[in-house]
């Protein structure tokens, strides 16, 4: 009778894995461990792919803890052609030169090295033709020898298999639905905490932007609003003789000082002293020749050549300083005497100079 033997056709991972790395290990063109799961390369799709790697797959199969690698085979005529690797012996190696040993002192250990070594063990790998060093942890390897203490057959239940994993610490059940229940519980009062907190920050944060934008406002208001010319220390003035001023119907500019002289004939014989700050929020108002008027830019207000007020938002006429004549006969505005029209101050002698 011709000899057979057997190939794998197709390869699958049952539920159940427990991501314990050992079948990469074993077969790494077939097997990929996640983090989470054991997924088939997409190679290993291919019969013509698999048929060579059938001794490894087996391998991988027999040392899945949890016996979840499952696989179809079919019956070919023939020998195997991994049934005659060389394996090396003692006869065959008998007559072999002996090489002189050298002998070098060793360096100290790792410590590091010395760690992954001691929970590392060496299986051979048939797919690749070489050593490979499985890397396993502790837990698992204490979960291999409890299966093995117990003599856990190979057609265990998986459940009672999962169980003796559980008892080596490999695997960790999963917690009852009660303790499901009340750990979403907790996640769902913690974001809400959260979300509280975070609501709080937020309207602190959009009230804090509204004073802001508050004080902000109020400023803004204030500087548009507000007098445009602070009012200085009241001061003296020496201006000039009375006849510097005789051109009737004429406004002299004095503005940096603060005022305008005015000669008001030939409807009044007077010389006056007029403040420049317009009585509505202090704007410097303009002469304007031609009108006979002065005008003020910010808010439209005017007033006669007198200082009265006829048009926009004023409220009253200019202010007038005290005028007089010195000892030496120049005229003299002292700013710290004001006259007020509507108060009936006009009348005062020390508010004009009387030109004849």
């Amino acid at each position: 009778m011709a000899d057979t033997y057997q190939i794998i056709t197709k390869v699958w991972i049952a539920p159940g894995c427990i991501v314990c790395d050992a079948c990469e290990n074993d077969c790494p063109e077939v097997f990929d461990v996640t983090e989470t799961t054991c997924l088939i390369r997409p190679p290993a799709m291919n019969v013509e792919f698999l048929k060579p790697l059938t001794p490894s797959i087996i391998v991988a199969a027999e040392g899945c803890p949890v016996d979840v690698i499952k696989f179809e085979t079919i019956e070919v005529p023939g020998e195997a052609p991994w049934a005659n690797l060389p394996v090396p012996t003692a006869a065959a190696t008998a007559h072999a030169p002996v090489a002189a040993k050298v002998i070098v002192p060793m360096a100290p250990s790792d410590p590091k090295w010395q760690a992954l070594l001691s929970n590392s063990k060496i299986s051979p790998s048939l797919s690749a033709g070489l050593a490979s060093t499985i890397r396993r942890s502790p837990e698992i390897n204490q979960a291999e020898e409890t299966v093995r203490s117990v003599k856990l057959p190979k057609d265990a239940p998986a459940d009672q298999r999962m169980a003796m994993l559980a008892i080596g610490g490999a695997y960790t059940p999963a917690g009852t639905m009660g303790d499901r229940i009340r750990g979403k519980a907790k996640k769902a009062s913690d974001a809400a905490k959260a979300t509280r907190r975070q609501f709080s920050i937020a309207l602190a944060v959009g009230w804090s932007m509204m004073a802001f934008v508050g004080v902000l406002f109020a400023g803004m208001f204030q500087d548009f609003f507000g007098p445009k010319v602070l009012k200085e220390a009241k001061k003296v003035y020496r201006v000039g003789k009375p006849e510097d001023f005789g051109n009737a119907g004429t406004v002299y500019d004095f503005k940096p000082s603060g005022f305008w002289i005015v000669n008001l004939q030939p409807d009044e014989g007077k010389l006056v002293a007029l403040s420049i700050i317009c009585t509505h929020l202090g704007c410097i108002p303009a002469w304007l020749e031609g009108d006979k008027k002065f005008k003020c830019p910010c808010h439209g207000s005017g007033y006669y050549i007198t200082g009265i007020n006829f048009e926009g938002p004023t409220p009253r006429p200019l202010e007038r300083f005290a005028v007089s004549k010195d000892a030496d006969g120049f005229l003299v505005v002292d700013e710290s005497k004001v006259f007020r029209f509507e108060l009936g101050e006009w009348e005062n002698p020390e508010s004009f100079y009387a030109i004849g």
